[in-house]
């Protein structure tokens, strides 16, 4: 209808999303050996078919079947909404100029006026433990207060916007169904709403620069 463009912000924005969580550990304490560390691995799926996977043990072959272990976390985007409190005039563009040593040039993209938009997540945590658990809600739970500003480029200008992240609730459940031998899974989640931007067209465009040497003088 407009014209194609795709500026990657919302990919940019999981990927971002995600890699805040990507180096959580935790440690077991072994009483005659050496203790072992863990690192938690964070996967983008939903919960339900996170648990399914969880509970379901998947066939590498025909005779030899593996379980996923845990811990483990899963992150989805949930929701996009448009936000007017901070949504600037319809038309009101911006212009990144191209530098050179530290010296803008007469060239640069024009950016289409941006949408901010408050995009939520949520953050599934699965243990088997409850001190694996606590260990990981201790790595996340202190860095959003109030909120954690990741720093991202959502375009192709190369400007980079602060993207506040907020941790809105969390909640903590045990899902434990089935006879003895089922698994019983601690499930913790993180609700969290991300201030970012859904950017317009980037076009390349040329400025005039008033700072010229030669000035033509009008007789």
């Amino acid at each position: 209808m407009f014209g194609y463009y795709y500026n990657s912000s919302l990919r940019k924005l999981i990927v971002g999303f995600g890699t805040l969580f990507s180096n959580i550990y935790v440690k077991h304490e072994n009483e005659n050996d050496a203790d072992t560390t863990l690192r938690v691995p964070v996967t983008y799926a939903s919960q339900e078919k996170f648990i399914q996977r969880l509970l379901n043990p998947s066939s590498i072959t025909d005779g030899t079947r593996i379980e996923n272990q845990l811990p483990r976390m899963s992150f989805i985007m949930n929701n996009i909404v448009s936000d007017p409190s901070r949504r600037r005039a319809r038309f009101n563009g911006s212009i990144a100029l191209t530098q050179n040593q530290g010296v803008c040039q007469g060239t640069g993209d024009q950016i289409a006026s941006e949408i901010p938009v408050n995009v939520g997540f949520n953050l599934f945590v699965y243990t088997r433990h409850v001190d694996d658990m606590m260990q990981i809600m201790e790595q996340i739970m202190p860095f959003f207060v109030p909120d954690h500003i990741i720093t991202m480029k959502l375009n192709d200008s190369g400007q980079a916007v602060n993207i506040p992240i907020v941790m809105v609730s969390n909640n903590l459940t045990d899902r434990y169904e089935g006879d003895l031998n089922s698994r019983r899974i601690h499930i913790a989640t993180f609700n969290f709403i991300a201030k970012s931007y859904i950017f317009g067209q980037v076009s390349p465009v040329t400025t005039i620069d008033s700072n010229v040497n030669n000035i033509i003088e009008l007789q």
